[in-house]
């Protein structure tokens, strides 16, 4: 079940115990919490991260294993 501030759910164990859970939901607006305003990804087809600017090249050592 989900309100406007949280997420809650009910379990029954096989010995008849009911159990119910309460979990915060995201109280921040989507987008607001960004930790890199000024920062966008350039391809969102391409591997890398945003902070990326190549990829790494495989170590062939571990490629070999």
């Amino acid at each position: 079940m989900r309100s406007s501030d949280s997420i809650m759910w009910t379990v029954k164990f096989r010995n008849g115990n009911m159990k119910r859970f309460k979990f915060p939901i995201r109280t921040t607006a989507e987008g607001a919490a960004n930790a890199y305003p000024d920062l966008k990804g350039e391809n969102l087809d391409d591997e890398r991260l945003s902070t990326e600017k190549e990829l790494p090249a495989p170590d062939p050592a571990k490629m070999a294993k």
